[in-house]
């Protein structure tokens, strides 16, 4: 294709709608439907946290207490394997990200009827997931300083070699970006294909883009939402291994 029928291609792509619902506040675009989501999430993460807490029973379980115990059997076993005893303070944070996660991923499933939506993921903001990874690595050096001590913290950045404290050092600075973009990525791509399809191809050869868009939005939510809090939180508990067991 030459670069002036590429041109024209670009051109007559139909410009991308605000994909979210702003305001400006001391020279700051604040995206407030994102704000929403993740307020919405945390609460309901905390809300279903305490119906388990009521319902909880030692005979049969119930769905919600059953999914609960999965996740938490899931995360501790992670955490005994790579850290053993020392590391079950770190089940509850793992445990939260994964439904903190996982809630906010389908908060876009929600049919709010608008456009832009009302509650669309907040995970597909860079700003949201950035501002996770930078908590989660903070936490890790710091519960770092505290069980190793700070001469051992920051004896391990010339381990194995002295000559290898920048690139020890670069190493810790890419964790929360290769963090963000691993959960960012994914999420992120699902909006581009749906763009790219309906650039691309005349709408009466493919599913009309409405239909398109809700079989996207399920299949993301319930498949690629899941993987992808899987993802972070064995991602965190293997960053607080050596915060807590120490290098070896």
């Amino acid at each position: 294709m030459t670069p002036h029928a590429l041109g024209g291609l670009v051109a007559a792509t139909p410009a991308i709608p605000e994909p979210h619902i702003t305001a400006h506040v001391a020279g700051m675009t604040i995206y407030v439907d994102d704000i929403i989501s993740t307020v919405v999430a945390g609460a309901i993460v905390i809300a279903l946290g305490f119906l388990v807490r009521a319902r909880v029973t030692s005979g049969v379980p119930g769905r919600l207490q059953l999914a609960f115990e999965t996740v938490v059997e899931w995360v501790s076993g992670q955490v005994e394997s790579s850290m053993g005893e020392g590391g079950r303070p770190i089940v509850p944070l793992a445990v939260t990200l994964f439904f903190f996660i996982l809630i906010a991923n389908w908060l876009e499933m929600l049919p709010t009827g608008h456009d832009p939506q009302y509650l669309p993921a907040p995970t597909g903001d860079i700003n949201f997931v950035a501002a996770m990874a930078v908590f989660v690595i903070v936490l890790v050096h710091a519960t770092w300083i505290r069980k190793q001590g700070l001469r051992h913290y920051l004896g391990h950045y010339t381990r194995p070699y002295t000559a290898l404290l920048p690139i020890n050092v670069l190493e810790e600075l890419v964790k929360p970006v290769t963090l963000t973009l691993r959960l960012f990525g994914n999420i992120f791509a699902g909006g581009v294909l749906l763009v790219l399809i309906a650039a691309l191809f005349p709408a009466r050869f493919i599913v009309p883009i409405p239909v398109a868009d809700v079989v996207w939005k399920a299949f993301d939510g319930l498949f690629v939402g899941p993987v992808q809090a899987f993802i972070f939180t064995l991602l965190t508990i293997l960053y607080f291994q050596s915060a807590i067991a120490g290098e070896h």
